[in-house]
Protein backbone atom coordinates (compact mmCIF):
# COMPACT_ATOMS: atom_id res chain seq x y z
CA UNK A 1 0.00 0.00 0.00
CA UNK A 2 1.21 3.54 -0.77
CA UNK A 3 0.37 6.60 1.26
CA UNK A 4 1.10 9.72 -0.78
CA UNK A 5 1.60 13.23 0.51
CA UNK A 6 1.71 15.68 -2.41
CA UNK A 7 3.10 18.89 -0.94
CA UNK A 8 2.07 20.90 -4.02
CA UNK A 9 -1.56 20.44 -2.92
CA UNK A 10 -1.05 21.33 0.75
CA UNK A 11 -1.50 24.94 1.79
CA UNK A 12 -2.08 24.55 5.55
CA UNK A 13 -1.12 22.21 8.36
CA UNK A 14 -4.78 21.23 8.65
CA UNK A 15 -4.81 20.15 4.98
CA UNK A 16 -1.77 17.97 5.63
CA UNK A 17 -3.50 16.19 8.51
CA UNK A 18 -6.69 15.77 6.46
CA UNK A 19 -4.72 14.16 3.60
CA UNK A 20 -2.56 11.87 5.72
CA UNK A 21 -5.03 10.85 8.40
CA UNK A 22 -7.69 9.87 5.87
CA UNK A 23 -5.18 7.60 4.10
CA UNK A 24 -4.12 5.78 7.27
CA UNK A 25 -7.66 5.41 8.58
CA UNK A 26 -7.05 7.51 11.68
CA UNK A 27 -9.83 7.63 14.25
CA UNK A 28 -11.84 10.83 14.55
CA UNK A 29 -10.17 11.65 17.87
CA UNK A 30 -6.64 11.57 16.35
CA UNK A 31 -4.82 14.78 17.24
CA UNK A 32 -3.75 17.25 14.59
CA UNK A 33 -0.28 17.88 15.97
CA UNK A 34 3.22 16.50 15.55
CA UNK A 35 3.18 14.51 18.80
CA UNK A 36 0.02 12.66 17.78
CA UNK A 37 1.47 12.07 14.32
CA UNK A 38 4.61 10.54 15.81
CA UNK A 39 2.57 8.37 18.17
CA UNK A 40 0.42 6.94 15.40
CA UNK A 41 3.23 6.32 12.90
CA UNK A 42 6.10 5.33 15.19
CA UNK A 43 4.31 3.62 18.07
CA UNK A 44 1.32 2.36 16.07
CA UNK A 45 -1.88 0.59 17.07
CA UNK A 46 -3.96 3.74 16.53
CA UNK A 47 -4.95 3.80 12.85
CA UNK A 48 -7.03 1.23 11.02
CA UNK A 49 -4.29 0.91 8.38
CA UNK A 50 -1.05 -0.37 9.87
CA UNK A 51 2.25 -1.24 8.17
CA UNK A 52 3.57 -2.58 5.99
CA UNK A 53 3.14 0.42 3.73
CA UNK A 54 5.14 2.97 1.81
CA UNK A 55 5.04 6.65 2.74
CA UNK A 56 5.73 8.81 -0.29
CA UNK A 57 6.46 12.51 -0.01
CA UNK A 58 6.12 14.00 -3.50
CA UNK A 59 6.81 17.52 -4.68
CA UNK A 60 8.79 17.93 -1.49
CA UNK A 61 10.90 20.73 -2.93
CA UNK A 62 7.93 22.93 -3.82
CA UNK A 63 8.02 26.40 -2.22
CA UNK A 64 5.94 25.99 0.92
CA UNK A 65 6.70 29.37 2.48
CA UNK A 66 5.69 29.31 6.13
CA UNK A 67 4.91 25.56 5.95
CA UNK A 68 8.53 24.64 5.21
CA UNK A 69 9.54 24.23 8.87
CA UNK A 70 6.40 22.13 9.46
CA UNK A 71 7.30 19.96 6.46
CA UNK A 72 10.83 19.42 7.79
CA UNK A 73 9.40 18.21 11.11
CA UNK A 74 6.92 15.91 9.36
CA UNK A 75 9.63 14.40 7.16
CA UNK A 76 11.73 13.82 10.27
CA UNK A 77 8.84 11.88 11.83
CA UNK A 78 8.42 9.87 8.60
CA UNK A 79 12.14 9.06 8.68
CA UNK A 80 11.98 7.99 12.31
CA UNK A 81 8.96 5.77 11.57
CA UNK A 82 10.85 4.13 8.71
CA UNK A 83 13.82 3.19 10.89
CA UNK A 84 11.72 1.97 13.81
CA UNK A 85 12.26 -1.77 14.21
CA UNK A 86 9.27 -3.97 13.32
CA UNK A 87 7.17 -1.11 11.84
CA UNK A 88 7.77 -2.07 8.17
CA UNK A 89 7.34 1.46 6.86
CA UNK A 90 9.23 2.41 3.74
CA UNK A 91 9.72 6.13 3.22
CA UNK A 92 10.77 7.93 0.05
CA UNK A 93 10.98 11.55 -1.03
CA UNK A 94 10.37 12.61 -4.62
Amino acid sequence: MEIVIDWSLIKTEEQFYDVLLSQVGAPEWHGHNLDALADSLITGSINSIEPPYKLMSVNSSVNLGKLKSFQIKVLSIFTEAAIEPNREIEFCVK
